[in-house]
């Protein structure tokens, strides 16, 4: 019995000391936030904001003024094909509206009974002067629907740009148009190829 005594003694301090520390969660939450922020603050000083370009920023240039987002980005050669692009739409849309103007004056003229003095469009009917004026009217909308679509895909193309500027670009993937021969017919087709360096 002396025996069993002394071995519940010595074993008990064992388990005694096998609880485990409560520590405070609060404390610990805090360490780790402060780990979290010392470790952004550390990458947020990596990032080099020279080559940075914000795409916000980039959008609202273009958005207000179309090419200056790409001006922003450094993409100088951009911003003419931009202006171009918009200016022509510009032009096609004045162009179309005019002819479509003149074609519903001709229409109205025709529907009011008010002589024409066109030799061509004064033998026309009223129906063939409507399909005339709509298809004015259709060909000037899908030239607004054209310069509408340019100046949105300035706006994404700035900011596309913005967000890829500071990524550095690999010179060891390449892709290049290659000339592929059918061997069966020996016709040339257009092909694209890809080629990565080890």
């Amino acid at each position: 019995m002396k025996n069993l005594i002394l071995y519940i003694l010595i074993i008990i301090p064992f388990f005694a000391f096998a609880q485990e520390e409560k520590t405070d969660s609060i404390i610990v939450a805090t360490e780790e936030i402060v780990q979290v922020t010392n470790s952004v603050i550390q990458d947020s000083a990596s990032i080099d904001h020279l080559t940075f370009r914000n795409p916000m920023r980039a959008a609202l240039y273009s958005a207000v003024l179309p090419g200056m987002g790409q001006i922003y980005n450094k993409k100088w050669w951009k911003a003419p094909l931009v202006w171009g692009v918009l200016g022509v739409g510009a032009g096609f849309v004045i162009y179309y509206n005019n002819l479509y103007k003149e074609a519903r004056g001709y229409y109205l003229d025709k529907l009011y009974g008010t002589p024409i003095s066109e030799l061509g469009i004064a033998n026309l009917t009223k129906e063939q002067l409507a399909t005339i004026q709509d298809d004015r009217k259709r060909t000037r909308d899908y030239a607004i629907a054209l310069t509408a679509l340019g100046y949105m895909l300035n706006i994404l193309d700035a900011t596309v740009d913005a967000h890829l500027y500071g990524i550095n670009k690999d010179p060891d993937l390449s892709f290049q148009p290659i000339i592929i021969q059918n061997l069966n017919t020996t016709e040339l087709a257009l092909g694209l190829g890809v080629s990565y360096k080890f």
